[in-house]
């Protein structure tokens, strides 16, 4: 569903702002400084009910403003459902069609946004969290049970530990492991089956932006390969004992990227791995369109200053090429660059935190 509107209070240099989007190449030009990025910041808010920028309400809210509030209307022209926000420094509110909501899986399975910034290299130099994230958020939209068994086998994770902190029978410790190797083995097949759904887009991705056609996504489920997780924690036991929680399973699962068999991040260069970040960003969106026609935000800052001007033009042709709703930021003199678009669905300048569409 598409962002038909958004209206924004509080949200740092932003007072008050509305915008009405296109469905879309939406193009956000504006100076540094400007609130080009907070802009994207709110349509993020709507999607996942949290910032991207920052885990702190108060870096968030405007200042001297005691809270930050954003809605968006979601849907197809002439329809849709208003999804809005209130975050407090302490506390948050979420509202779908006027009915309070208790978590944000409901905005994210809405309105899913894909953000691509220059800090998404950290996906693959950052820790193994992140990469386990975006495998989550993809199978989430595939699975519609996926998100309970997520907090199945958190729960069962967490009575493992505790048994093995303790001093309690075997047969606890036994029920226990028996339920986290059911959990965690679907887990990790879905993980699995999720990478296998993107593997076309993420090497059309990668060719496109690197011009490479050996490059394979390796998932390790958290555990050693060819084991079953019943095997793998059975043979970790008196490890798990003397540590007092569970080393293996889907809370330690990763996956690689290999670029000619060798892993990417060892190999490329900085500026390559940030365009293979994007390709996997890309590949992500891509299918989830395919999946879900007019559902997926694509959400990209600031990649004048981060690309070079031919490979600028080609992220930009892929994302026109996806066809999705998009929000594109660049400087305020980079109209050059962002003529490799074509032409847009709206335009809008954005200048001290106020919003203005182009006639």
């Amino acid at each position: 569903m598409a962002l038909l509107k958004l209206d924004i209070a509080d949200v740092r240099n932003i007072e008050s702002a509305s915008l009405s989007p296109g469905d879309g190449l939406n193009l956000l030009f504006g100076a540094n400084g400007s609130g080009k990025t907070s802009l994207l910041e709110a349509i993020y808010l709507v999607s996942r009910g949290k910032s991207f920028r920052s885990p702190q309400a108060a870096r968030v809210i405007r200042f001297g403003q005691p809270c930050l509030t954003v809605s968006g209307r979601i849907g197809q022209p002439g329809a849709g459902v208003v999804v809005g926000i209130r975050l407090g420094r302490s506390e948050k509110e979420i509202r779908v069609g006027g009915r309070s909501c208790d978590s944000s899986a409901q905005l994210i399975r809405l309105f899913p946004a894909v953000l691509i910034q220059p800090a998404s290299v950290a996906l693959l130099e950052g820790p193994p969290r992140w990469r386990r994230q975006m495998l989550d958020w993809g199978v989430f939209h595939v699975e519609q049970d996926y998100l309970d068994l997520l907090r199945r086998f958190s729960r069962a994770l967490d009575q493992r530990n505790a048994v093995l902190r303790g001093d309690v029978s075997c047969s606890s410790l036994e029920a226990w492991s028996g339920e986290l190797a059911r959990w965690g083995t679907m887990i990790a097949e879905m993980r699995l089956a999720y990478v296998e759904r993107i593997r076309t887009q993420v090497e059309e991705m990668v060719s496109a932006l690197l011009g490479r056609t050996d490059a394979e996504l390796v998932v390790r489920p958290g555990w050693r390969t060819g084991w079953s997780y019943a095997d793998a924690l059975a043979a970790s036991l008196a490890a798990d004992r003397r540590q007092g929680y569970t080393e293996c399973g889907p809370h330690k699962g990763d996956f690689t990227v290999l670029v000619g068999g060798r892993p990417a991040k060892d190999y490329l260069s900085r500026g390559q791995l940030k365009l293979l970040t994007y390709a996997l960003l890309l590949a992500q969106a891509g299918r989830l369109e395919a999946d879900q026609p007019g559902r997926v935000c694509l959400l990209v800052d600031d990649i004048a200053s981060e690309l070079d001007g031919r490979n600028q033009e080609r992220l930009l042709s892929l994302v026109k090429s996806i066809g999705i709703q998009s929000f594109i930021t660049f400087s305020a003199d980079a109209q050059r660059a962002a003529a490799a678009a074509g032409p847009a669905s709206r335009v809008f300048h954005v200048e001290q935190g106020r919003i203005r569409a182009d006639a």
